[in-house]
């Protein structure tokens, strides 16, 4: 996945990683989200970040991120977990812990020491989160003469609808995109479309992150047309619509690809550009089954290409469906 990547399957995650790629980022969550009893015993000038997806054994989880540093001068970890669900999961421990003992495990078979982990959830979601922080509080009507026999570990709970939009400002003003995004993520989850365009750093970013914050909320809101158009004017994103629209068709080819390659199919691009333009016309008109018939049956990729470039600025369906005939 490239690092700019948005695909509409995952853009929560997909945004958190791109965020997260950067040391500078990672450095400023650390010292001003994380609770300073934490944050202060731990050495910001010597973090790297792991690629979870190399830890053996440990696939299901690959878009969390794994940060190696010193804690209070010995070697340890920071895992972030992301949640961007409706719902808080309770099996966020579970997963963390699944973490930890893929971790030493493989620390052990290296017969190298066992390092610390301090696990670190990151939550955007509509509903409170309700799952409790420790392990044992998992468990009902446990005595304290079994507690000891029971696992047990914390982690650090970092909710974004819970803090203020000026404490985020605030607290992430060294780094605008990490802002940005953070304020994003918050917004997106509670719908708040004025809040949103109230975002305006955003239109001092580099063209390259405001078209990804731009892909995210198209991805991620509910909206109607009028509304999308007013957000992305609001937020300096019209120049950049001939670049957003030549990322789009770019992705839907790249997508094509994959799949084609999975099938072994010669027509995996000429699907992967159907299902984008199908995608933005759903997202943006809706179709009728007649419609979504037509547009699979249309093989010329240029004139899907067109088609696609075109949704963005078309005031009705049939503007683009003209471009297929």
């Amino acid at each position: 996945m490239s690092k700019d990547d948005l695909t509409p399957k995952d853009p929560h995650d997909s945004l958190f990683k791109r965020v997260m790629s950067d040391e500078a980022n990672v450095r400023q969550f650390i010292k001003e989200f994380l609770p300073k009893d934490i944050s202060s015993q731990i050495d910001l000038k010597e973090i790297k970040l792991i690629p979870t997806e190399k830890i053996k054994g440990y696939n299901k989880y690959y878009m969390d991120i794994a940060v190696e540093c010193h804690i209070s001068n010995t070697k340890g970890q920071l895992y972030f977990v992301f949640e961007h669900k409706s719902y808080p999961d309770p099996g966020v421990l579970l997963q963390i812990l699944s973490y930890m003992t893929i971790l030493w495990d493989e620390q052990r078979k290296k017969n190298v020491p066992l390092t610390p982990v301090i696990p670190v959830v990151i939550y955007h979601g509509s509903s409170s989160w309700n799952v409790t922080t420790h392990f044992q509080g998992q468990f009902q009507n446990i005595g304290e003469s079994i507690k000891p026999y029971i696992p047990e570990f914390n982690y650090v709970l970092v909710d974004l609808t819970q803090i203020p939009n000026d404490e985020i400002e605030q607290k992430a003003k060294d780094t605008p995109f990490l802002m940005a995004s953070l304020l994003l993520m918050k917004l997106v989850a509670l719908h708040d479309i004025e809040g949103i365009m109230r975002i305006t750093v955003i239109i001092s970013l580099s063209e390259e992150e405001r078209i990804i914050l731009i892909l995210y909320l198209f991805y991620t809101l509910d909206v109607d047309q009028d509304t999308m158009q007013r957000i992305v004017k609001e937020l300096g994103g019209e120049e950049l619509m001939p670049s957003l629209a030549e990322k789009l068709i770019k992705q839907g080819e790249e997508r094509g690809k994959i799949e084609g390659e999975k099938r072994g199919e010669i027509k995996g691009t000429i699907k992967g550009k159907q299902d984008l333009l199908l995608r933005l016309l759903r997202r943006k008109f809706g179709l009728s089954s007649s419609d979504e018939k037509m547009i699979r049956s249309v093989t010329d990729e240029s004139k899907l290409d067109a088609a696609a470039e075109a949704v963005l600025d078309a005031k009705s369906k049939d503007e683009v469906l003209k471009l297929l005939g």
